[in-house]
């Protein structure tokens, strides 16, 4: 498996974790040294709604998918990162 890894800087608005059609077995977000927490989830992630990651070099791993014909796409995951603050992505798939 071919590991890929992204770095997110945040706009103080919602943005998907890809701008286009990504596919992954497993996902893994990490903040930075960040001010605020960062919110990830479906449509429904605001400013103050979504699965919180907390700030300072916290992490969360979505599970990894052994079912062959099923994936992660990072494009329908979103994401709410306060401006300036950053949001680090392992994926591999």
């Amino acid at each position: 498996m071919i590991l890929h890894s992204l770095k997110l800087t945040g706009t103080g608005a919602v943005v998907p974790l890809s701008a286009t059609k990504l596919l992954a077995k497993f996902v893994q977000v990490v903040t930075g040294a960040n001010s605020a927490n960062v919110l990830i989830g479906g449509n429904e992630v605001t400013s103050s709604v979504g699965f919180t990651i907390p700030a300072n070099f916290a992490g969360q791993m979505l599970p990894p998918i052994a079912e062959l014909s099923e994936y992660y796409d990072l494009s329908a995951i979103n994401a709410y990162i306060a401006s300036g603050d950053v949001l680090y992505l392992l994926y591999g798939g």
